[in-house]
């Protein structure tokens, strides 16, 4: 009977050490993908943006056919995946927060748009067709904590 435990044990054992290496590639999968557009920080967290072309964007939603996904489209105007990864001052990702952006256009054009919570971020399909700088609001709602971020990405 104490063999069997054993075996039970060690089997568990090994099999939670294979599920954490195949798994912590696919956490780290994000960072890899994209342009780094901006980082800031507010209020303590960091926040670190990345642009994901439309190709890199359907690799990442590979296998989530179906599913219900704010911030996401079909739309032939959208170019991009905007993604921000937040992390608290110990460096921990934050994964329960609401995110939306709300981008001005160099044409003045207007987008809002309610992300996808992700991995390890917050993604939206947006459009960045017209060359020129975009004005990028993030808010984002983390417990009672609202926090605003905004940039300027220059399209050229």
């Amino acid at each position: 009977m104490k063999k069997l435990v054993m075996i039970m044990v060690m089997s568990l054992i090994a099999g939670l050490g294979m599920t954490v290496r195949m798994t912590a590639p696919v956490f780290a999968m994000n960072h890899d993908m994209g342009q780094m557009i901006h980082q800031s920080a507010v209020g303590g967290y960091k926040f670190m943006y990345h642009l994901l072309d439309k190709a890199a964007r359907d690799k990442m939603m590979n296998g989530m056919e179906g599913m219900e996904m704010p911030g996401m489209s079909n739309s032939p105007d959208i170019t991009s995946h905007l993604m921000v990864s937040i992390t608290d001052a110990a460096g921990k990702p934050v994964s329960s927060a609401k995110v939306g952006y709300f981008i001005t256009g160099p044409d003045g054009k207007e987008q809002k748009t309610l992300t996808m919570g992700m991995q390890d971020g917050y993604g939206a399909d947006v459009s960045f067709k017209a060359k020129g700088v975009y004005k990028i609001k993030t808010k984002v709602v983390i417990g009672d904590k609202t926090l605003m971020d905004d940039f300027t990405y220059d399209v050229k």
